[in-house]
């Protein structure tokens, strides 16, 4: 009797895996998604189709393919990888992702792939995926959009790494990324989970430090804690700060104009208004934040505006720039 799980595929010819790019490009509505927890074949699997999106391409192509040697780790497991790999499809083919517009509160769940057709699937050592049509506002023609280098993130073992090096790669024009412990919780998909914040850093951040150490994404980070905390003891961890190690800014990164009108408003005074240098808004703007910068400007305007002009703006404005950013840093320092 003849096995009838031997169905035949209809599977495409192979496609040459040279098309395979170095560097992954996605919406950042994508990598600040909700992504859920999945095995790290999935995710290599997930990036290689990525980075194989061309430029040139106003719509998804049929199928993208590559061999299965294409995600397996040097020196790995070479006699389990076809069980990570059904085990990855498994995932694959349920996972979806949550994307959220903070402005308009608008949030969408997207499905990844696009399992209605016979190819989607593997057959004798390639993997072949149908990317979900719903998808191409997020990989094709984007207006703002970050990259990641693919040799770094298939050498990665855990999956906080691999999820962290995609945010911390969004933010290697600035090097800096402030984010709320709660934010930072559901972006590692920890929600449920590691509730105590210091099981939480330590769970999510152990294993990045070291495995993004040898890419252009090493990083420090350090606890932020609400100060206006009232009761006993050490006070909570509200934020983490992330600083990339490798990163030396000296003009403001286009992205932090793009954030908001609001604060394009605010830098565009500072800079072209009272003379705020690029390296000084650079090293104080993330610390003295939008609404300490906003007060500042408001004194000047008022100070501008009455018979106290100010008579060298670069001078006098640096310096005070210079002293409200150190003195905020000293009293976040303080709380640690």
């Amino acid at each position: 009797m003849s096995d009838l799980r031997n169905t035949q595929l209809t599977i495409p010819m192979e496609q040459n895996s040279k098309e395979i790019k170095e560097f992954v490009k996605q919406h950042w509505n994508i990598t600040f998604a909700r992504q859920k927890k999945v095995s790290i074949y999935a995710k290599r699997i997930m990036s290689t189709v990525l980075a194989m999106i061309r430029e040139s391409e106003e719509e998804f192509l049929p199928y993208y393919q590559f061999h299965i040697n294409d995600i397996a780790t040097e020196g790995g497991d070479s006699t389990n990888i076809y069980k990570y790999v059904k085990t990855a499809f498994d995932e694959l083919t349920d996972l979806k992702w949550l994307i959220e517009d903070p402005n308009s509160k608008k949030f969408q769940y997207k499905h990844l792939l696009n399992t209605d057709n016979n190819y989607c699937g593997y057959n004798n050592g390639i993997i072949t995926i149908v990317l979900s049509s719903t998808l191409k506002e997020y990989f094709i023609a984007m207006a703002h959009y970050s990259t990641y280098e693919l040799k770094h993130y298939m050498t990665f073992k855990s999956w906080y790494s691999m999820r962290l090096f995609e945010l911390l790669s969004a933010f290697r024009d600035t090097g800096k990324w402030v984010v709320s412990i709660e934010e930072y919780r559901e972006l590692m998909d920890c929600k449920k989970k590691y509730l105590l914040s210091k099981d939480l850093i330590k769970r999510t951040l152990t294993e990045p430090l070291e495995e993004l150490e040898k890419t252009n994404c090493a990083f420090e980070y350090r606890e932020i804690y609400n100060t206006n905390h009232i009761g006993r003891g050490r006070k909570p961890v509200s934020a983490l700060e992330f600083t990339l190690k490798k990163v030396k800014l000296k003009e403001i990164p286009a992205s932090w104009y793009a954030f908001s009108d609001d604060h394009k408003r605010v830098l565009t005074s500072l800079k072209e208004k009272f003379k705020i240098t690029e390296p000084n808004i650079i090293a104080y703007a993330p610390i003295i934040g939008i609404n300490g910068a906003k007060k500042l400007l408001r004194e000047w305007e008022i100070k501008e505006a009455s018979n106290k002009r100010i008579d060298d703006k670069v001078k006098y404005c640096n310096a005070v720039w210079v002293r409200v950013g150190k003195e905020a840093k000293k009293s976040q320092e303080a709380t640690l």
